[in-house]
């Protein structure tokens, strides 16, 4: 079971588009305007549609994304730019395009699959999407 909630949180802390602070926003734990009067946002005030036990579910899973996260951070080496995605430049190049084989992260090539069917710099037909690893030694 471990196994599968690990690669659930790999899957969404890669996710270019996930945001971390939005779970906290959930839960209540978000920046509060400056002087405002207004009460913030939280699960835990909507107890006619969701338990105590789910509200805590919550707060475990963002307990374990944030220490994912944290790790994560600690144990990725520095990336040049040139190792970077260059269409989100937010995570390194993971992806080869075929049978061009321009290079993107996983998420932005997945994503643009959903769409197209054209590479984003060539527009040649993509008919494959394999793993990219950079080289040894470069």
């Amino acid at each position: 079971m471990y196994c599968g909630i690990a690669q659930a949180a790999s899957v969404l802390l890669s996710d270019p588009c996930f945001q971390l602070h939005s779970i906290q926003h959930l839960l209540g734990r978000g920046e509060a305007s400056a002087g405002a009067d207004h009460k913030n946002f939280s699960l835990h005030s909507y107890t006619d549609y969701i338990t105590a036990e789910e509200a805590q579910k919550v707060e475990k899973m963002l307990a374990f994304l944030t220490e994912e996260s944290k790790q994560a951070a600690a144990t990725t080496a520095p990336t040049s730019e040139d190792d970077l995605c260059p269409i989100c430049y937010a995570h390194s190049i993971s992806a080869i395009f075929k049978p061009c084989s321009h290079k993107s992260c996983k998420a932005c090539i997945n994503q643009h699959l959903m769409n197209n069917k054209d590479c984003f710099f060539c527009k040649a037909t993509i008919t494959g999407v394999e793993d990219y690893s950079k080289p040894a030694g470069s």
